[in-house]
């Protein structure tokens, strides 16, 4: 954001007494006002002084159209806004000047209280125009950087996978016909990859903002500049929960959160993933008011993974025409189910086998997300299981309790 509030404008006339009454109209405690009465003391003082706005008569002596001393400013300090000021109206050398980079004109011969609403309102106007530059060159910047922490995080995860990959020949699914078996995340290397995992999910919805923020959107800037806040103070919130559940920390006591919001929450940042993959996403919350006992942060990041896998998996299929994913939650009973689903082919007998244990053969990446993802709805005394629906969508289905212990 611009550092320096105070706005530097340039009076170049070469009457004097004009010069005051525009020093009059526009003091002002967050303008510094600059006097100068022949053209090259105005280029000279854009030079010097790091003028924002220059008011230049069109008539000097030396230049009698002006256009040779706005073509020298604009030359020199492009980002300088230029107006012209006149007691001569002319259409056609007035678009000259315009065309060679003049903010606009400005009639010398309107009344002055005329005058001062109109410099009043092109100041406020090139303020904002400044500051709007201004903000879009700090999230280029930003983008630069979170890029960079992304193709970090990307080299992190390759490492730990190519380390874990050691491990392959161990048997995680124990004994024979113990198949529902999971790897708890009790090991380093795996939690590593979890964590990054899950970064990676914030880190993209991150990305998606600032694309928006530097492109053409129907939102509002400061609803999407309070998005890529939250979502950006997720990040340390994430490594310190993932770090509470590495070390066994169990401290940390569940209190009321309504859920219904926690799965708003989920929805909104999935959302933004599957506008990236022209992905359909829907959404059928019928839970109220309703408040369970909680890790809001644990339940919302293990929603959050699943969210993204069914994403990742989701294709058209059957019939369905387009790629869907569908979040949807209800009561049942003593239980509050949620279910995550995505179009797509039925997933092989060996896939379902391994989809929840830490060492998952899934293409480009070990499955430990979704291991981690069953862990924490089991913190919650949850169930979750795929099942197959309509014969076109894989969903995963979550039974929390209502009361929890």
């Amino acid at each position: 954001m611009i550092q320096d509030s105070r706005f530097n404008v340039l009076i170049a006339d070469d009457e004097p007494r004009f010069c005051e009454i525009l020093e009059d109209l526009l003091a002002h405690d967050n303008i510094n006002l600059y006097s100068v009465h022949t053209p090259e003391n105005a280029v000279k003082a854009v030079l010097n002084y790091d003028i924002h706005l220059a008011l230049l008569d069109k008539r000097f002596p030396t230049d009698h159209e002006g256009v040779q001393t706005l073509r020298r400013v604009k030359e020199l300090k492009p980002d300088t806004e230029v107006i012209m000021m006149t007691a001569y109206p002319d259409a056609e050398s007035n678009l000259d000047a315009v065309a060679l980079g003049a903010y606009c004109y400005l009639p010398k011969t309107m009344d002055y209280e005329k005058m001062q609403v109109v410099l009043r309102r092109l100041l406020n106007l090139i303020q904002q125009k400044r500051q709007n530059t201004s903000l879009l060159v700090e999230l280029e910047e930003r983008n630069k950087w979170l890029e960079s922490i992304s193709n970090t995080v990307k080299s992190w995860n390759e490492k730990l996978v190519r380390r874990v990959k050691i491990a392959e020949n161990i048997d995680f699914l124990g004994e024979e016909g113990d198949s529902d078996r999971y790897l708890p995340p009790d090991n380093i290397e795996l939690f590593a990859v979890a964590l990054v995992h899950e970064l990676n999910n914030h880190l993209q919805i991150i990305n998606i903002v600032l694309s928006e923020l530097t492109g053409e959107t129907d939102m509002e800037k400061s609803e999407l500049i309070k998005e890529l806040q939250d979502v950006t103070s997720q990040l340390s919130k994430i490594t310190e929960n993932y770090s509470q559940i590495f070390v066994g920390a169990d401290s940390k006591k569940k209190t009321p959160a309504n859920l219904e919001l926690i799965l708003n929450y989920v929805f909104k940042s999935a959302w933004r993933l599957a506008q990236s993959r022209d992905i359909q996403i829907s959404r059928q919350i019928a839970l109220g008011n309703l408040e369970i006992l909680c890790l809001s942060r644990l339940l919302s990041d293990a929603l959050l993974n699943i969210m993204k896998n069914a994403i990742e998996a989701a294709t058209p299929y059957g019939t369905e025409e387009v790629a869907k994913v569908l979040l949807q939650a209800y009561e049942a009973n003593s239980e509050v189910i949620i279910e995550i689903g995505n179009t797509g082919a039925p997933l092989a007998e060996d896939v379902l086998k391994k989809l929840f244990i830490g060492m998952s053969q899934k293409e480009g990446h070990i499955g430990v997300g979704l291991c981690l993802a069953r862990y924490a709805i089991e913190k919650h005394s949850g169930k979750m299981e795929l099942i197959r629906k309509n014969d076109c969508w894989n969903v995963f289905q979550i039974r929390l309790p209502k009361n929890q212990s």
